[in-house]
């Protein structure tokens, strides 16, 4: 697989009409609804800044996992959606993440490295610029970074480090 980088933008707007307006921004939302009989799960997992243990909720649509996250503002969860073919970007990846603190994050995946129209290779970093900018603007996201296959954050505490980290890194390229 190729490398990618992750777009992310956390909002405070943890709202089932948020979710949709980004799911139908970025997807062909009928066609990533229904998982029944496919051994979805939503995964959580062990955080011991929360005291959570892990557990799995088995889940047979979308709409199970958007109330699930919904109805337990301080469970932290991410949740990848669909497959390629059910996107309506060219885009390779979207994410929901549910924050331990009442918030979400809203995420895109793009490959590192596109081609033109002339078949040369090109970073796509210009490509993430305008995924952000469309994140924030959909979602009221209060921040936004752009990482490299890297997990989204758990908290906004955890947010802010990130893109602190990713800055120092940018910077030392």
């Amino acid at each position: 697989m190729p490398p990618f980088y992750d777009i992310y933008g956390i909002s405070k707007s943890r709202d089932k009409e948020t979710i949709e307006l980004f799911l139908n921004f970025y997807c062909q939302r009928e066609l990533i609804e229904n998982f029944e009989g496919k051994g979805v799960e939503v995964a959580i997992y062990s955080n011991e800044k929360y005291g959570v243990k892990e557990t799995y909720i088995p889940v047979n649509t979308l709409s199970e996992v958007i109330d699930y996250g919904l109805s337990r503002p301080n469970l932290g969860f991410a949740f990848y959606i669909g497959t390629k073919s059910n996107y309506k970007k060219d885009i390779d990846g979207v994410i929901l993440k549910f924050t331990f603190d009442d918030k979400i994050i809203f995420g895109i995946s793009i490959e590192e490295n596109g081609l033109t129209d002339e078949g040369q290779l090109i970073d796509n970093y210009d490509k993430a610029l305008e995924i952000q900018k469309e994140i924030q603007g959909l979602t009221n996201s209060t921040k936004t970074c752009i990482q490299f296959e890297y997990a989204p954050a758990d908290d906004e505490e955890e947010f802010d480090s990130d893109i602190k980290l990713w800055q120092i890194i940018k910077e030392s390229k």
